[in-house]
């Protein structure tokens, strides 16, 4: 691995408030590479003129004749990439300055590997440091990732990977109709080939936030948060290899991912009464962490989805919120 055949790409769709600080922070590395701009036919292409304007031949702009989505965005990126190596921001995300010098340090560290990422920091909308997600440690300069590492979900953060073009094509790309784990889909196909490593540099800031464009967000107002986290934990486990193949146990499962009774108060009212359903069937399998959601699980268990509904209406209504709002 070398600076010259690494490319970032950063994707991007109607967030110019952000956009210009992911591809600084593209173009602001110690080791310099490749950079290119892959626009998802934005309906706000004042934005890519913008970006052109400002950065100018130091970056390489692409604009998806027609919509593809998040995952087959990524796509286009593989198709325009002209390296071995690739990695992927999006337009609300940052690399610190040293991701590069630390992949490439890391690559000759644990070299033979399709995937390579370190440890990511957390911003709020505004920029401002915050707390996230509990991530493992990685107590040594670096540690191997294997597919045990991920059955329940990828001990790291995006962005911040750096992964081989060629490994990718071979497995299909990114899935192009997936709704919310395409990444973590991929990664556990790269780290079945060869495994991964991962740098215990913080290499890549994550933006936190809940606005309505975000795919996170909209994922979890429609209640497809867990469903479809579980379906991709099926897929992990049945890429592992026959001497260490496990079943799948979706009570402890839930222990890692309860139905949080919160969100079913926030969005009950408005999930299609089939995920209502599945979300009041799961939510009595979870672990109770407290007497409280013992208390809703119980009723629950007499009263059903139809339960969950009405609280959710009187929570609404108390917090005087409609059905559907972020």
């Amino acid at each position: 691995m070398n600076p010259e055949n690494i490319t970032i790409a950063v994707t991007c769709f109607s967030r110019r408030k952000y956009v210009r600080q992911a591809v600084a922070s593209a173009l602001n590395q110690t080791v310099p590479v490749r950079v290119m701009v892959v626009e998802d036919c934005s309906p706000d292409p004042e934005s890519g003129e913008e970006l052109k304007e400002q950065f100018g031949s130091r970056i390489q702009y692409v604009r998806n004749p027609r919509r593809r989505g998040v995952f087959d965005n990524w796509n286009a990126c593989l198709e325009s990439c002209q390296t071995e190596w690739l990695s992927i921001l999006h337009d609300d995300d940052l690399l610190t300055p040293v991701f590069v010098a630390e992949m490439v340090k890391l690559a000759g560290q644990a070299p033979g590997l399709d995937l390579y990422f370190g440890m990511t920091s957390f911003i709020n909308a505004d920029g401002e440091p915050i707390p996230g997600p509990a991530l493992p440690p990685v107590t040594g300069p670096w540690t191997k990732i294997t597919l045990t590492d991920i059955i329940f979900g990828t001990p790291f953060a995006f962005p911040g990977q750096l992964f081989r073009v060629s490994a990718v094509k071979s497995v299909g790309g990114f899935c192009a109709n997936s709704y919310y784990c395409g990444d973590w889909q991929m990664w556990a196909k790269l780290i079945a080939r060869t495994g991964a490593a991962q740098t215990r540099e913080v290499v890549a800031v994550n933006r936190l936030h809940d606005t309505p464009e975000r795919a996170t967000s909209r994922v979890y107002r429609k209640g497809r948060t867990i469903p479809d986290s579980l379906v991709q934990h099926k897929r992990v486990l049945a890429l592992l290899p026959p001497s260490d193949r496990l079943k799948l146990d979706r009570v402890e499962y839930l222990r890692h991912y309860l139905v949080p009774v919160r969100f079913l108060l926030r969005h009950g009212d408005s999930l299609s009464p089939r995920l209502l359903r599945y979300h009041a069937g799961t939510l009595l399998l979870s672990p109770a962490p407290h007497w409280r959601y013992a208390v809703f699980q119980q009723l629950t268990r007499l009263g059903g989805a139809r339960f969950v509904k009405l609280m959710s209406k009187i929570w609404n209504r108390a917090h005087g919120r409609k059905s559907g709002d972020a």
